[in-house]
């Protein structure tokens, strides 16, 4: 038989179950059915109409995204916006969605907990836990060995090819380090709380900035795209092991994914 959307839901759903998603958020087979044939799964952040030209090129039957690609209600589809052109072109070349996005962040396994895997820390705990399970939950805070803000964010850029921006002491040397993916500038004072030296985020505004600044806990700013892009590998990977026995070709791709250009 050949594989469909609703196994692939339900692997993607024992990694990041739609349970833990915020009740604002939107997740879970957002377009298509789940009897829909799948040869070719395309791992992406965000939905773009680049995006979905080139999952048109290469035959792509499914596409599993972080960012939703229906977030409100939709009172009307028009065909002349770019959403309304990218969901045209989906539904005509028989392409489904599924979304995995908040419920991804809190995951145990998720998000977070590759961003505190990639940088190396140990002893890693939920910077804010959903529940009393302490398992659950946005960010992660953990151990490193004793490095410099200004060393550490220079690391960062360079690992995930992402500008950063530093707020703080850049010569603090650091042991205990914070890390959210995406917006995450929320958490400076649950990072302070946690004995933090530095907090690693995305979409940190002046007020947060000033606030963390003020507590004495430093900040790199790494961005939302910076910080969540990791989020291609490993699901591609997670996908392509938990479907070794079935034959489908899992891809990545970030066409115009990313609206910053720096100077």
């Amino acid at each position: 038989m050949p594989l469909t959307v609703q196994p692939v839901a339900q692997v993607m759903e024992q990694l990041a179950p739609k349970a833990l998603a915020e009740e604002w958020d939107n997740v879970g087979l957002q377009l298509g059915y789940y009897q829909m044939p799948v040869r070719k799964i395309l791992v992406t952040l965000s939905i773009t109409e680049a995006l979905v030209k080139r999952a048109v090129t290469e035959n792509v039957n499914l596409i599993v995204a972080h960012h939703p690609l229906i977030f409100q209600p939709l009172k009307n589809i028009r065909t002349n916006t770019p959403l309304g052109r990218s969901l045209a072109r989906l539904i005509k070349d028989d392409i489904a969605v599924y979304v995995s996005h908040t419920n991804l962040d809190h995951a145990s396994n998720g998000l977070n907990t590759w961003l505190a895997e990639d940088l190396g820390l140990d002893a890693t705990t939920v910077l804010a836990p959903l529940d009393d399970t302490l398992e659950t939950g946005l960010g992660r805070v953990g151990l490193s060995e004793p490095i410099s803000v200004e060393a550490l964010a220079g690391q960062i850029g360079r690992r995930w090819d992402t500008p950063v921006r530093i707020s703080g002491d850049r010569r603090k040397q650091c042991r205990k380090i914070a890390v959210c993916g995406g917006s995450g500038g929320r958490l400076v004072r649950k990072a302070f709380s946690a004995g933090a030296d530095v907090f690693i985020t995305g979409d940190v505004d002046y007020h947060q900035a000033l606030e963390a600044s003020q507590l004495g806990l430093a900040i790199i700013d790494a961005g939302h795209f910076g910080t969540e892009k990791i989020m291609l590998k490993q699901t591609a990977n997670y996908l392509e092991q938990e479907l070794s026995d079935e034959i489908v070709e899992v891809i990545q791709a970030l066409d115009g994914d990313d609206p910053w250009q720096q100077l």
